[in-house]
């Protein structure tokens, strides 16, 4: 079973959401600098063939991405989005 329960209600305290946000995106990007890129380079030198160098942009293009949110998180970019309760289609901050 999933952690994940879309029907419990979110209470955690703005701050600790941050921060347990930030420890996950941290280690998404421990994952692709140690793991996921190292293993695409090898490929893409190995085999030059267009789908390994397309996987390899996908990695580094998902690492800068990563890069990014962490940085908005650090600078409070983000803070407005941990102010609300529930994110969802038409909810305030949430997709549309």
């Amino acid at each position: 079973m999933t952690l994940y329960d879309p029907t419990r209600p979110a209470e955690v305290d703005p701050a600790d959401a941050v921060l347990v946000v930030h420890d996950f995106l941290t280690r998404v990007r421990t994952w692709c600098e140690e793991q996921e890129i190292p293993k695409r380079l090898a490929r893409v030198a190995q085999s030059q063939a267009p789908a390994d160098a397309a996987s390899l942009h996908a990695w580094l293009t998902y690492l800068r991405f990563t890069e990014h949110a962490l940085a908005e998180l650090e600078d409070g970019t983000l803070d407005r989005w941990f102010g609300e309760t529930r994110y969802g289609p038409g909810a305030p901050g949430g997709p549309t």
